[in-house]
């Protein structure tokens, strides 16, 4: 796999994995966010390009699957109304129509196939000097099996999607003009516990000795290595697959010479759904602490 240069990715506020023009929350975000899994995608080598994919390399994206969208396979209590700064719309059908996240709109739309080249779930995102469209094939489950993401000046980014036996994300690979990355999630009695990765970093997430049930089935990407706004979205729309069993108490990794650790903090309601996360994040000369928020 080819490394990513961190300087080649105008399009990101911060430098962010999984470059769309990730947001941290954090006051000194630059210095929480170069831990994450560095799949940063440097775009500025395709600006005229239709695609940014080698085709010699390039693994076959496959037909429209057959599968029907189901929120409801990965939220069984209910899709929740708010996390964090996104608020979500549930449509009558249950699927999630639309969302905000500060300046940011987003729309589902779930088109009738007549052709085998359609997407089977288009999703429009509207930031300010950052439209794209993303065109996802979903698997036989209803998951995102492939995505073409199209930013307005064209350029073109493509994610391949695979889940384990339990319809959790397994493995994600990203293909761009600048090369190649990928993320290979390890589980343990349902939960992420450690990633292969691609440029390599180590990763490590611990549950506690008594794990909290993750009864709202939520999932904070960035806990698991993802800071891709355009992957939060879908997983809240039912796209990704599964959550992990148990809620994350803490993450300890190693990326760029440097380690850090995250605590995780959970507040449940009485239905035993999660209403607050704190999270504590710690390095050798920097700390700090956010809350984030949940209504169902």
């Amino acid at each position: 796999m080819t490394e990513f240069d961190n300087s080649l990715a105008p399009r990101c506020i911060y430098k962010c994995p999984f470059e769309t023009g990730g947001r941290q929350k954090h006051v000194k975000g630059m210095k929480f966010l170069k831990f994450l899994v560095v799949l940063t995608i440097g775009i500025t080598c395709c600006m005229n390009f239709t695609s940014c994919s080698n085709e010699e390399d390039e693994p076959d994206s496959g037909v429209v699957g057959n599968g029907t969208v189901n929120p409801a396979t990965v939220f069984a209590n209910g899709i929740p109304q708010k996390v964090g700064g996104m608020n979500l719309t549930v449509n009558s059908d249950g699927l999630v129509s639309a969302l905000t996240d500060g300046s940011v709109k987003v729309t589902f739309e779930y088109p009738c196939m007549s052709r085998a080249d359609e997407a089977d779930v288009i999703i429009n995102v509207s930031e300010p000097e950052l439209e794209r469209t993303v065109y996802v094939t979903l698997n036989d489950l209803g998951y995102s099996k492939y995505w073409k993401r199209v930013y307005d000046d064209g350029v073109v980014d493509e994610y391949w999607f695979e889940y384990n036996s339990d319809n959790q994300l397994k493995k994600i690979k990203v293909q761009t003009c600048e090369g190649n990355g990928t993320v290979e999630y390890i589980y343990e009695k349902g939960n992420i516990i450690g990633m292969n990765m691609t440029p390599a970093g180590t990763m490590k997430i611990s549950y506690g000795s008594t794990p909290i049930k993750n009864n709202g089935g939520v999932m904070i990407l960035t806990m698991f290595g993802i800071d891709d706004d355009d992957m939060q979205y879908s997983y809240y729309a039912g796209l990704l697959g599964k959550s992990t069993v148990s809620l994350p108490a803490k993450k300890e990794g190693y990326f760029d010479g440097e380690s850090f650790s995250e605590d995780y903090t959970w507040s449940i309601n009485d239905k035993g759904l999660p209403t607050k996360l704190t999270t504590k994040y710690t390095d050798s000369d920097y700390s700090d602490t956010e809350d984030m928020y949940f209504v169902w």
